[in-house]
């Protein structure tokens, strides 16, 4: 687990400035890039969501495993070992009501479509905004 600025290991939780009408969410990121993975960590905490960072698969499927289901899980796609789309395959069948972004530098890569055809609402291409991130957290 990764938090936004105490290194691996705990959870980081700040509400501060949700919108009306928009509640704060429980939110997995899995990225190998850590400081990727810091900073949307930063970005959803700063608008007041409860963020849980994992570097790898396995530590996402372990955290899941001891945990109650999160609202939304960011994917990478590429990651060493188990990929993105076989990890989506997987909490799926833990958490079947859980949103799934997935996140990639490669828009052409052949596993986007097997993890739209999992479940994955949105692909946000690698790098991407603030904006983009909410939108894909929020439209679905």
């Amino acid at each position: 687990m990764v938090p936004a600025s105490a290194g691996w290991g705990t959870p980081l939780c700040r509400n501060t400035s949700l919108e009306p009408g928009v509640s704060a969410m429980r939110i997995l990121v899995v990225d190998d890039n850590t400081e990727l993975a810091e900073n949307v960590a930063e970005l959803l905490q700063d608008e007041g969501h409860e963020v849980l960072l994992a570097g790898c698969a396995a530590d996402a499927l372990r955290v899941v495993g001891q945990q109650r289901c999160f609202d939304a899980a960011l994917l990478d796609v590429r990651m060493e070992g188990m990929d993105g789309v076989d990890l989506l395959e997987q909490l799926r069948r833990r958490c079947p009501d859980t949103l799934y972004v997935m996140m990639t530098a490669f828009s052409r890569d052949e596993r986007i479509t097997r993890a739209r055809s999992l479940g994955a609402t949105e692909v946000l291409s690698k790098p991407f905004g603030p904006d983009a991130l909410f939108h894909a957290l929020h439209a679905a």
